[in-house]
């Protein structure tokens, strides 16, 4: 729901917040040399999961929404410390490389898209791309339960996706887009400048970003009649 749609007076309840910095993306991805070990983790239990793709009918989703533990862990920092009322929906965490491939090439087929919206499926496992390693999810707050779209839609390919792009005016979607922003910055999380909804850790853009060691090569789901989601990293 459009924050507008709500009837409540956001420049009254939320602080203006930091200015959204001008963020500028890698040229070169940071490759991963050994991954930290982490499980994947199936996270609808914890949080609001909307499971985006597969309720969309997307050919190579899964059921379920699954993070890495580290991520997880930042997550649930993240919402402990948002204010009261606020809460977190994910739309999407985890993907197969097979799902990333499918959403590349059907969203590619406009030739007029510019790059950078959806990762190439690359498959070379110490750079891969950053939902593939467990180590990105898609979100955005709740006020009362309610998902709120901050200023578009969830993959909505736009200017106005950008997360900077309502820096010029105050208003209820610059104020939450900087409350939630704030509030993944304190958990190590980094944004991605095309999509306010994108957050990572840990991912070989992070480490780009960061100037660090990355945490996670790519990870897939494989069935164990011990551990229903267990993790493989190739």
């Amino acid at each position: 729901m459009a924050p507008a749609e709500l009837d409540v007076d956001w420049l009254t309840i939320l602080p203006n917040g930091n200015s959204l910095p001008v963020l500028v993306e890698p040229q070169i991805m940071t490759p991963i040399t050994r991954d930290c070990g982490e499980s994947l983790v199936d996270v609808s239990s914890k949080f609001a999961c909307l499971e985006a793709y597969r309720r969309a009918g997307w050919k190579n989703s899964c059921s379920g929404t699954h993070l890495r533990e580290g991520v997880v862990r930042r997550l649930s920092n993240v919402e402990s410390a948002l204010p009261d009322s606020f809460g977190l929906v994910l739309f999407d965490g985890w993907r197969p490389l097979e799902l990333q491939k499918e959403l590349f090439e059907a969203a590619y087929r406009d030739s007029t898209l510019p790059e950078g919206f959806l990762a190439p499926p690359n498959e070379d496992e110490t750079v891969p791309p950053p939902h593939v390693s467990g180590g990105t999810v898609d979100l955005t707050l709740s006020y009362n339960g309610v998902a709120l779209e901050l200023g578009t839609t969830f993959d909505s390919f736009i200017n106005d996706a950008a997360t900077a792009a309502f820096e010029s005016v105050d208003s209820p979607v610059r104020r939450l887009r900087r409350l939630l922003c704030e509030a993944m910055w304190a958990q190590d999380f980094i944004v991605y400048s095309g999509e306010w909804w994108h957050f990572e850790y840990g991912t070989s853009r992070w480490a780009s970003i960061r100037h660090c060691e990355g945490l996670y090569q790519r990870a897939v789901l494989v069935e164990d009649p011990q551990a229903p989601q267990d993790l493989l990293t190739l």
